[in-house]
């Protein structure tokens, strides 16, 4: 953790804006909205259980303090550096590479290992929003992969072996946003977490 704090203090975390004019655009707004998704990401935690057995599903991973700071400090630092200029509106940098939640995974890796339900966070926490991440719009897997069925489709065949079903419920598992929220509720509500933060920040005028 130690070298990935120097990293954040160095590429500017604590003074980058968190973006060039819709929410957060100041110095130091992606730090406040970063500190803001914890708060309300490990509130949801402590009071909704979220960790616990469900009455459909499986059991969802495990979730603890840790998780929710580093998910909910962490899930943005792909916009360190992303934004340049003194004051609102912030310009693109044009050197950052494509992409969101995968980038900020990507950086964290190198400094730290997650948690399976750490990846899945970060990766969904813009919900619908974040889809265009992994799938070409208008393409046939951003149209249909996103959002398979929940339901094995093993079921749909006769004589499907139990072996051949946790095959295919494996191979679906937190693959999708839908998918991860309904066997990890965390994932819903680090969705909600973050459009609150944003929603708080709009009204503020920041």
């Amino acid at each position: 953790m130690a070298p990935l704090c120097n990293h954040l203090i160095l590429k500017g975390f604590f003074t980058s804006p968190a973006s060039t004019k819709f929410h957060g655009a100041y110095k130091g707004g992606l730090a406040a909205h970063s500190l803001r998704v914890y708060e309300l990401l490990q509130e949801k935690c402590l009071t909704l259980s979220l960790d616990s057995d469900m009455s459909a599903g499986r059991k969802p991973l495990e979730i603890d303090t840790d998780t929710c700071i580093i998910a909910g400090l962490l899930h943005d630092i792909t916009k360190v550096g992303a934004y340049i200029g003194t004051e609102t509106p912030y310009k693109w940098n044009k050197q950052q590479p494509k992409g969101h939640a995968e980038i900020s995974i990507e950086r964290i890796k190198k400094f730290i290992v997650l948690k399976p339900v750490e990846e899945i966070i970060i990766r969904f926490h813009m919900g619908n929003f974040g889809l265009y991440e992994f799938y070409e719009p208008g393409s046939w897997e951003y149209k249909t992969q996103p959002e398979y069925h929940l339901r094995s489709l093993a079921k749909k065949k006769r004589n499907v072996s139990s072996e051949e079903k946790k095959a295919d419920q494996e191979a679906r598992y937190g693959k999708s946003w839908r998918n991860a929220m309904y066997h990890n509720p965390v994932v819903f509500w680090m969705h909600v977490a973050d459009m609150q933060a944003v929603a708080e920040e709009k009204a503020k005028g920041e």
